[in-house]
């Protein structure tokens, strides 16, 4: 069976700036990763704040996972042959209000040009009353608007990230996944979520993805994971296979590389420091 998008699928990508649902696991194996997330949290606070966000870095079958085919293939179609996996992160929802408020990635990553994927993958029900995303179509075609940090209660994000423009929420395409269902969607591409109103805990494993030309214009030391193709851009540094899970070198190089990314992801903060 072919892991690759058809040209339809490709073709709908580029133009709505998103594509869901793809199958992408069985239920069963969406089940055995979110033991595997759910046994992380379980540990202690100082080791899991350095482990939980950065465990390509830090444990093998997590760097294997951001190579498995049926999750690369589909990306290698809309970014092209080379590419980079750039970060594992996961986004949790529990039940109650909180909510992701309209965004787009592509403000404060500091990552260009453009050519950047984000694969997102339910491992627990994303279905309507679960708070799934919603992307706002074509308006990765758009500018890429500023942004107000509003910290507003119960917001995701890690500033209350809104873009500075209006939005038609009738426009508003909402992305429901069952468990081992995956979305992707462009950097660009406006897009929120609603409170989860279940009584389960919403959990996307979110992967993001660039072409090999990508490159870091906020900091130097940033790194990534090359997945398929070459990397004859050397942009990044590499993210080697762990020789061993948890170990030192790999706590310290997951560590470092979290310095380097909060300096990207909120380098106005760094800024006004040195102001």
């Amino acid at each position: 069976m072919s892991t690759h998008l058809n040209e339809e699928q490709i073709s709908a990508f580029h133009e709505q700036g998103f594509l869901s649902p793809l199958s992408l696991f069985s239920q069963e194996e969406a089940a055995t990763l979110r033991k595997r997330l759910e046994a992380i949290e379980e540990q202690p606070f100082d080791h899991r704040s350095k482990s939980r966000f950065g465990l390509p870095v830090t444990t093998q079958w997590a760097w294997d996972l951001v190579h498995d085919t049926r999750i690369v293939d589909p990306v290698s179609d809309v970014l092209g042959p080379d590419v980079l996996c750039w970060s594992m992160d996961w986004f949790i929802k529990e039940p109650g209000p909180e909510f992701v408020s309209y965004h787009q990635d592509a403000t404060y990553w500091g990552l260009e040009p453009h050519r950047i994927a984000t694969a997102w993958i339910a491992l627990s029900d994303a279905g309507p009353e679960a708070g799934p995303m919603k992307f706002i179509p074509g308006s990765h075609r758009g500018p890429l608007f500023e942004q107000d940090d509003t910290f507003g209660e119960n917001n995701l994000l890690s500033r209350g990230q809104v873009v500075r423009t209006s939005i038609d929420e009738t426009e508003a395409v909402m992305t429901p996944l069952r468990p081992g269902e995956m979305s992707l969607h462009h950097v660009c591409v406006i897009h929120g979520s609603d409170p989860n109103n279940t009584e389960d805990r919403r959990i996307g494993m979110v992967l993001r993805y660039c072409a090999a030309d990508v490159r870091q214009s906020k900091v130097a030391g940033d790194r990534a994971i090359l997945v398929k193709g070459q990397d004859n851009h050397h942009h990044f540094g590499e993210i080697p296979r762990p020789h061993k899970d948890w170990g030192e070198s790999e706590l310290a190089m997951a560590e470092a590389l979290s310095i380097t990314r909060q300096r990207a992801l909120h380098s106005k903060d760094y800024e006004d420091e040195s102001s």
